[in-house]
């Protein structure tokens, strides 16, 4: 049997002494793998925060937006100017009368039934009414460009969740205003959780990265228990504590454990 089996550890947790055969325990916390402070990159002031405190939120879910009716107008002009091809459509028109103008006028040419001079004008006429339709098509193009610049500045005034999560603090409330890359909401990803604590160097246990452990959470410590990895063991001891720092992630779909949940780790039998 290994020395490590042999070990009876005392670990002090909570303000109670545990005697634990055969386990390693490190008491510790939890924590997000990602924690995000969120803002917009535009100035303004909150018209309406959609979230509160505490709330799941998914991908692209809106959480609050900014006073927006100035780019609802330009996107509603924009779009009247697209939507206008009243021009377009008249010199469309004219282009394609003065084609069969042209063809007409060249045949009789031949039979000296027009003049030369005549069907220079009407290829004249012609071409300055293709250029003119070339030239409203490009403006059209540019048109709804800009109807989707105006779309683009009208959604950056959204803030939207950029990963399923959980909403943990609002900075800024309705009617505040918010200068650019101002943090507006702080927002975590509970779906993997990392355990961080610490056992003493002086047990001679070895832990490794990739180790199996078992984490314990809750006011005794046994009240929710998930199996997970470590991803991480210091390589060096507190020289204050003789304590090593140990991190382990597992699996949370169901966002059942939140951040900030006190417990400890337990190194699987054979770890």
């Amino acid at each position: 049997m290994r020395r490590s089996s042999r070990l009876l550890l005392v670990i002090a947790l909570a303000g109670s002494i545990l005697p634990v055969r055969a386990e390693l325990l490190a008491p510790g916390i939890t924590q997000a793998l990602h924690e995000l402070k969120l803002s917009l990159g535009v100035s303004g002031r909150i018209e309406k925060v959609l979230v509160s405190e505490g709330q799941k939120v998914k991908t692209g879910e809106l959480l609050l937006y900014l006073d927006r009716d100035l780019e609802q107008l330009e996107i509603r002009r924009r779009k009247i100017l697209v939507e206008d091809q009243a021009k377009l459509r008249e010199y469309g028109q004219r282009r394609e009368t003065l084609k069969s103008q042209v063809a007409e006028a060249r045949r009789l040419l031949d039979y000296g039934g027009v003049s030369r001079k005549q069907v220079e004008d009407e290829t004249l006429a012609l071409q300055a009414a293709t250029a003119e339709h070339e030239a409203l098509t490009h403006a059209k193009r540019r048109e709804k460009v800009e109807l989707d610049l105006a779309r683009t500045a009208y959604e950056r005034r959204h803030l939207r969740a950029p990963l399923a999560g959980l909403i943990t603090k609002i900075l800024l409330q309705a009617g505040e205003s918010v200068s650019a890359n101002d943090p507006l909401i702080v927002l975590v990803d509970v779906s993997r959780v990392r355990f961080t604590g610490t056992f003493p160097v002086s047990t001679g246990v070895t832990v490794t990265a990739g180790q199996t452990v078992t984490v314990r959470l809750g006011q005794d410590g046994a009240q929710t228990s998930r199996q997970g990895r470590v991803v991480f063991v210091s390589p060096v001891a507190d020289p204050a504590s003789g304590l090593v720092e140990i991190m382990a992630e597992f699996d949370n779909p169901d966002g059942t454990i939140r951040p900030g949940i006190s417990g400890f780790l337990v190194l699987d039998e054979g770890g």
